[in-house]
């Protein structure tokens, strides 16, 4: 009796890091973007007082 293990929970697993990697570059990307657009459009002071 000859029983061969299954390469399915090996391909889950590399499934899953896949799906971390991608995860994490779209993180990474979602990062450049954010940081990208509030370099270019700045912001002015606001006030956390008002002078009464």
């Amino acid at each position: 009796m000859i029983t061969e293990k299954s390469p399915e929970p090996k391909e889950k697993s590399a499934r899953l890091v896949w799906i971390v990697v991608a995860i994490f570059a779209v993180q990474i990307a979602v990062w450049t973007a954010w940081i990208t657009f509030a370099s270019k459009h700045r912001v002015a002071e606001v006030p956390l007082e008002t002078g009464r």
